[in-house]
């Protein structure tokens, strides 16, 4: 039996929104938002997502693998239900070439926790093909099968995602991501960034994992952002108040472990070095807000992503 690293879960037949770049599609289902976090079709939440994963399409350039079962080859997707938190799994989820499928949500959330993300895992209890489950592993890179302790790459299916439904968490849901000014509450867009690049990853996938020494995490792009290795808050986080640019300015990175309410973190070179040192093909620098925007014109709330065995 094949067994993902992560017992993660996820869901049937989907009711899709998508965000496309020239390489990568990430397809948000919200078949999943048992809490309605997420509100209608044209809900402002979904446009923000929606624009957070079109910046990460837009600069990831990886080709990935289909997923297409038959009778002689199924497997079981994993993931976290992100209405629940419980572990929930749907059988033979196909998953079209260049695409990752995210399936979005909102719950309670613990303590001071604005919203958790991370990689789907999954069960592959008979196949015939082996090209079918190293599509599955590893989604056609190489680097991203075999012995987890000597991967150097990630191919992940997709993955879960999900947000506070605490009326205390204040979110703030910009309706013009042009502009960072007159933010109030907790940014949407900031913390959807965050999750996202942990589903892509950071501080979760097996070739992050190998990169980390100590407290440090050492590979080569994010050394060379950083001036040397990078001191980790944690296995999953840059330390507080790791800093790293966007268009050259300054700016505190946007995988650390908080957000300060009324802010907004945007990814930075740092950041993005962390998702090329884990094996995506990814443009260096990111572009200015404008480019990526969806059109119309206290300290410390942590953000996390949970590891699940």
């Amino acid at each position: 039996m094949h067994r993902g690293f992560q017992a993660c879960l996820a869901a049937a037949l989907l009711t899709v929104a998508s965000q496309q770049s020239s390489a990568l599609t990430i397809q948000f289902d919200y078949s999943l938002d048992s809490n309605n976090f997420f509100g209608s079709t044209h809900s402002i939440q979904r446009a923000i997502l929606q624009t957070a994963g079109g910046f990460f399409a837009s600069h990831i350039h990886d080709s990935l693998a289909a997923i297409t079962t038959d009778p002689d080859n199924q497997y079981q997707a994993k993931f976290p239900h992100p209405g629940t938190g419980a572990e929930f799994s749907v059988k033979n989820l196909d998953v079209p070439a260049d695409t990752l499928i995210v399936f979005a949500g909102g719950r309670s959330l613990p303590g001071s926790v604005l919203g958790e993300g991370g990689p789907g895992g999954f069960d592959i209890p008979g196949a015939k093909s082996q090209e079918f489950v190293d599509s599955v592993v590893g989604r056609g890179q190489p680097g991203a099968l075999g012995d987890p302790a000597t991967r150097t790459d990630f191919g992940p299916w997709g993955g879960a995602i999900t947000f506070d439904t605490d009326p205390s968490t204040d979110w703030y849901f910009d309706s013009d991501l042009s502009t960072d000014q007159d933010i109030v509450g907790n940014d949407l867009f900031s913390v959807a960034l965050h999750e996202l690049g942990h589903l892509l990853g950071i501080g979760i996938a097996p070739s992050w994992n190998n990169l980390v020494v100590g407290s440090e995490f050492t590979g080569q792009a994010s050394s060379r952002v950083h001036g040397g290795p990078v001191p980790l808050a944690d296995s999953e986080h840059w330390a507080e108040g790791t800093t790293g640019h966007v268009h050259g300015m300054l700016q505190e990175a946007a995988m650390d472990p908080s957000l300060i309410k009324g802010s907004r973190k945007l990814f930075t070179d740092l950041d993005m070095a962390g998702l090329t040192d884990i094996g995506w093909e990814v443009t260096p620098v990111p572009v200015p807000p404008a480019i990526w925007l969806f059109g119309s014109s206290v300290m410390g709330l942590l953000i996390i992503a949970r590891r699940r065995a």
